[in-house]
């Protein structure tokens, strides 16, 4: 090659510019928005820490919006004003907003949520208030509907993995949850003594724990119950009122509520006191065969009563005792029954607590729910709006899954009627699908989906705006050399996963908190117990 040639292409060489690399910071707004589209929080975050330039790009404000915008439903997007994503012009009071935060917290929860781990466990050790007499629980039913053949047995996890075991029944439990706030017994109770203030409120997200201002000195914990900023507390004297029979001794039965505050001043929450009222006229015998199943919401509160007959005659007579009354508790009341016996100082009628009807087993047996001795109950709602009281059942149909757990079927039937006035009772059959009753726990389960083949539902929590569902269900495997478990599984309902499918917990932290059968949470955390009386939270 001749060296004028050389030159000619050094030459073309030298003027031919170099193609400018770009990267992805440096696209157009459109380019970028259109990439922004296809990626999830997680993805967001994780290209902030590319590099400084990439990290500028994906913080802006306007962007981390435009990639919220995805997650409506998580809960930090639902509590800020309307129109704050838009992507151009927030609303006022949109500039305050920490978008960084927000965006971390929810990419977090949700890059979990999709691989269904845990991203801190927090345990909180139980007081033993059952071993130490001061938590006789309701009994549970040793017979009901929901179950093939009806019976169930008292059983321990371990002994009902064997081959050929019987239902058992989950052990009660005494803690409440509803929305971040939990009531439970602590074991360590430093801050404010452990007597008389021997229940506790925890935040859950702060782990800090506030008192609740229930005196247990002479009085036995039945039950507690925490649901719209109300808790309540039923409870028995130690001491017994009167004799029912030469046998057996009532102990007078009250409920005490508290009104839950939040703390503006001191950022945390406050316990204060609403009322007291008599639960039963004569009082309850302190054992597992007189029991009773309450609801509630911020204004009323209901109580269904079931109690075997002890008359000596045949006949009718026989069939257990059942009762249903609903109280307005919506007024506060200094007044308080337990101290005074002989009603001397008993305030003038709808001055606190009082009770809006009262049904009869004959009025049970006319809206078509009288359990007799065939009990088929799971649930009591109220709503005070429609003044209306929900009753819901479930029967196990017969012939089906007895001898294949995995072909077991259900029905469940749900009855409507009004508490206050007159009006239609609305009857309906296979209106969803009811756990089977394993433990006054799977009273408190919302519908599990259609029952799938091979797991057994013990009980399902719903976060219905977040679209989250945390599921327990035992898996049902048949055969010598298999071994049926708890399983815990989560589903999320977002736009940004491809597929709506459940996902399985890891067995280590499945065992953490279904140990008694009782799970509640939301889109932030799964609560449960384990078998060393622990609660056990998992944030994710």
């Amino acid at each position: 090659m001749s060296a004028d040639l050389k030159t000619e292409q050094l030459a073309v060489l030298t003027v031919t510019p170099r193609p400018q690399s770009s990267s992805v910071p440096d696209l157009p707004e459109d380019v970028f928005l259109l990439i922004l589209n296809g990626l999830s929080a997680w993805d967001v975050v994780s290209c902030q820490r590319v590099s400084r330039s990439w990290r500028t790009a994906f913080s802006k404000d306007e962007y981390i919006r435009f990639v919220l915008q995805s997650y409506r439903r998580a809960k930090e997007v639902r509590a800020l004003p309307p129109a704050t994503l838009n992507f151009q012009s927030p609303v006022d009071g949109s500039s305050h907003v920490d978008w960084k935060t927000i965006l971390l917290t929810v990419a977090s929860r949700y890059h979990n949520l999709a691989h269904c781990r845990a991203r801190m466990v927090d345990r909180y050790p139980l007081a033993p208030l059952e071993q130490l007499g001061d938590f006789f629980a309701v009994g549970q039913w040793d017979y009901h509907e929901s179950q093939p053949g009806g019976r169930l047995y008292y059983e321990t996890a371990a002994m009902h993995l064997k081959i050929g075991a019987k239902p058992y029944l989950f052990r009660p439990t005494l803690w409440s949850y509803d929305d971040g706030l939990l009531v439970y017994p602590p074991a360590i109770c430093d801050e404010y003594g452990h007597f008389p203030q021997i229940l506790a409120l925890l935040d859950v997200e702060t782990g800090k724990k506030y008192p609740v201002p229930f005196n247990a000195r002479g009085k036995i914990i039945r039950n507690l119950r925490l649901k719209d900023r109300a808790l309540i507390v039923e409870w028995a004297e130690k001491d017994p009122f009167h004799n029912l029979n030469a046998m057996e001794q009532v102990n007078r039965h009250f409920a005490n509520c508290y009104d839950v505050h939040r703390d503006e001043e001191n950022q945390g929450w406050t316990v204060s006191w609403r009322s007291e009222w008599k639960m039963h006229f004569l009082g309850l015998p302190p054992n597992y065969h007189d029991r009773f199943f309450s609801t509630h919401n911020a204004n009323h509160y209901a109580v269904y009563f079931w109690q075997p007959n002890r008359s000596m005659y045949t006949g009718d007579e026989e069939l257990p005792i059942e009762s249903l009354s609903v109280w307005d508790i919506s007024a506060p009341s200094s007044y308080q029954p337990s101290t005074d016996p002989s009603g001397r100082h008993r305030p003038p009628e709808k001055a606190g607590p009082y009770i809006v009807s009262r049904f009869s087993f004959n009025q049970l047996d006319f809206f078509g729910i009288r359990q007799r001795s065939t009990v088929s109950l799971m649930s009591l709602h109220l709503d005070s709006q429609a003044l209306s009281l929900t009753v819901r059942e479930n029967i196990s149909i017969e012939g089906q899954g007895y001898f294949d757990p995995a072909e077991r079927l259900w029905c469940a039937r749900t009855t409507t009627f009004p508490f206050l006035g007159e009006g239609p009772r609305l009857y309906r059959e296979w209106d969803g699908s009811l756990p089977p009753y394993r433990g006054h726990c799977s009273m408190e389960s919302v519908d599990v989906e259609e029952s799938e083949r091979w797991f057994l539902p013990v009980m399902d929590v719903v976060d219905s705006e977040a679209g989250v569902r945390l599921s327990l269900v035992e898996t049902c495997f048949s055969g010598h050399s298999m071994e049926n478990k708890l399983v815990v599984r989560v589903k999320v309902e977002a736009e940004d996963l491809q597929e709506d499918v459940w996902r399985t917990l890891d067995e280590e932290f499945a065992k953490e908190v279904s140990g008694m059968g009782r799970i509640a949470g939301d889109e932030r955390w799964l609560l449960g117990q384990n078998e060393r009386m622990e609660l056990v939270v998992l944030k994710f």
